[in-house]
């Protein structure tokens, strides 16, 4: 079965400002939503770290992101991440199993690079030091009807 993350147009804008937000330090977040790939929730995590080259989502952040998941009936679909000053491309530390727990899970991994003055932004699937591209598209706003 193919799958393709769904991102509303509102929460990809909300991705970019927090990786903007962040700087000069990695951002990191949860996107959620239903198992067809439609993203509904965008989770902001703490990067414990406050590195510009490194993420670890601080527990607390995560294990509330988490709680409401599960409140809402909702799958982590997808973590995303910034690179403040690379392409956005997995690291080698992106695609390590002993740094990156989300390696070789069925999750998303969406990196926002800010690099360029426009923020270029890739999904990929992470294995054990390799990657693939995912497939993923920006949904645009309904207009109100009536």
């Amino acid at each position: 079965m193919h799958f393709r993350l769904q991102i509303p147009s509102a929460i990809y804008e909300a991705m970019i400002v927090r990786a903007q937000a962040e700087l000069p330090n990695e951002c990191v977040g949860f996107l959620a939503g239903t198992s067809e790939g439609v993203v509904t929730e965008h989770l902001p995590l703490i990067n414990r770290l406050a590195d510009p080259r490194r993420f670890e989502s601080e527990g607390r952040s995560q294990l509330a992101a988490e709680k409401r998941c599960r409140e809402l009936g909702l799958k982590i679909l997808a973590v995303y991440h910034s690179h403040p000053t690379s392409p956005p491309i997995p690291s080698r530390t992106d695609t390590d199993p002993d740094e990156n727990l989300w390696v070789g899970q069925p999750v998303v991994s969406i990196i926002i690079s800010l690099a360029t003055p426009e923020p270029e932004v890739r999904a990929w699937w992470l294995e054990p030091h390799r990657y693939t591209p995912a497939d993923w598209v920006v949904m645009p706003e309904k207009e109100p009807s009536g």
